[in-house]
């Protein structure tokens, strides 16, 4: 796809919903940005999660990968 036309796509979809809100009573405006707070918050948490996994996934890979076994050879 073209990708002006995505990009364009996705701000019409921004400004409407942002048009949503605005006609939305004040009470149930303040619902909304607090669920959206919270859902951010949560997704932040995952996605920090998701790294951490990710680094120690890493770190441990790279520990095995340097570990050294004593090897006995037997020259008779």
């Amino acid at each position: 796809m073209n990708k002006e036309f995505v990009k364009n796509m996705i701000k019409a979809e921004k400004y409407k919903y942002l048009a949503i809100k605005e006609i939305l009573p004040s009470d149930l405006r303040k619902k909304v940005d607090d669920l959206e707070r919270e859902a951010l918050n949560s997704i932040k948490d995952v996605v920090f999660e998701i790294m951490k996994e990710n680094l120690e996934e890493k770190t441990s890979k790279n520990t095995t990968q340097k570990t050294t076994k004593k090897v006995d050879i037997d020259f008779s």
